[in-house]
């Protein structure tokens, strides 16, 4: 049985774990992993969303672990990949959710702890990492040479489907587009100093 890790539980990490539940594949989730996630606010995060609501499966907590549905799943709280090293030797999948782990090198070493494949839920711009949108080139994907993959971006995951029927159906000399992106973690509610400007000002009144 495949055995799966996820590290990092913001907004892409939690809706995972409820879909893999909703899909009956919970049972292969293994690890959870977040720094700042304690296992009674893991729980709580899973049970109780303010976008998507509340959850029906039932979930308790025994120790450092939480049970969903019967499952146990292991809460740890690192930083960093190397100090996953002993939790992960046994994992089949990670799929790392943090978003700043976004470099071959950094994300080779689930690899040289022992996992088999390492998905990532943010764009890589490396020759070495597959990015896949499915429908468009998920035919690339080959299980024994990709290792680490990642799903695109959400705007590519948007875009590319468009793109692809129009190129091939009538052909394109050239184009733009603008995005209205959703709120994310790594933005500012208010106004606050920052290296990048456009960073600095409320996600909220742009």
């Amino acid at each position: 049985m495949t055995k799966i890790a996820i590290n990092g539980f913001g907004r892409i990490g939690k809706l995972v774990v409820r879909r893999l539940f909703d899909q009956g594949l919970g049972s292969k989730i293994k690890l959870i992993n977040d720094p700042n996630g304690s296992v009674k606010n893991i729980a709580n995060s899973i049970e109780f969303d303010s976008v998507h609501g509340g959850w029906i499966k039932p979930i308790t907590i025994k120790n450092k672990e939480i049970i969903i549905d019967g499952s146990q799943i292991n809460i740890v709280q690192y930083c960093t990949i190397p100090e996953l090293k002993n939790d992960i030797s046994e994992i089949d999948l990670v799929i790392d959710c943090t978003g700043v782990n976004r470099n071959f090198k950094l994300l080779n070493e689930y690899l040289q702890f022992g996992v088999r494949t390492v998905l990532v839920s943010a764009p890589i711009k490396d020759d070495r990492i597959l990015n896949i949108v499915y429908g468009v080139n998920h035919q690339l994907y080959d299980q024994a040479a990709n290792k680490i993959i990642t799903a695109a971006s959400c705007t590519t995951n948007c875009l590319a489907p468009i793109v692809k029927v129009l190129h091939e159906n009538i052909g394109i000399k050239h184009g733009s587009i603008t995005t209205i992106h959703n709120l994310t973690n790594s933005q500012t509610i208010l106004d606050k100093p920052s290296q990048n400007i456009r960073r600095s000002r409320s996600a909220l009144l742009r």
